[in-house]
């Protein structure tokens, strides 16, 4: 799933570990698994209209999206197979993000079974990293202030000003 030598941070991947989760190395492999999973996507900086959310503009950086396939018809294999494709419906927040020509796929991280829940693992995020306002958790309002998050933001250089920083303000809704 890596593309451009793109990968992900040493420190991260401890943390998802730590929180039981499992890198996928290969979709195939998860054709009869539900569970959940944490969908890391590179964004290269992009203001994209997101469903009924409106526009959000996205900062460079490392983001992770929760979600999970629990249903009876649905599987990791079989959801993260439907986020990687670029064209499809837009039906989920999501799907505006993984569409946009901005936006690449990094690596996934899955719990499956029921040992860590989508909520619990939104739940995990937002104790460490800063949330999207109201992306991706309209079935769970309230649970989390949201189900993508900004794990790494791109470095600043050092050579920028005090002012052009906080003019930066994190995924801003206009």
């Amino acid at each position: 799933m890596r593309r451009n030598g793109q990968e992900v941070p040493g420190s991260l991947t401890r943390t998802f570990h730590a929180w039981g989760l499992t890198r996928v190395t290969r979709i195939e492999e998860l054709a009869d698994q539900r569970g959940s999973y944490l969908l890391l996507l590179r964004v290269l900086g992009a203001r994209i209209t997101v469903g009924a959310i409106g526009p959000i503009r996205f900062r460079k950086g490392l983001y992770g999206y929760v979600g999970s396939a629990t249903g009876r018809s649905v599987t990791l294999a079989h959801r993260l197979g439907r986020h990687l494709r670029r064209k499809k419906a837009r039906r989920w927040h999501i799907d505006y993000l993984t569409s946009h020509r901005l936006v690449a796929p990094v690596a996934a991280y899955v719990s499956m079974g029921a040992v860590l829940s989508e909520a619990r693992l939104a739940g995990l995020c937002a104790e460490r990293f800063p949330a999207i306002p109201g992306f991706g958790n309209g079935d769970q309002r309230g649970t989390t202030p949201g189900h993508l998050f900004l794990l790494q933001p791109k470095q600043l250089r050092h050579n920028r000003s005090a002012k052009q920083v906080g003019d930066d303000r994190l995924n801003s809704v206009s």
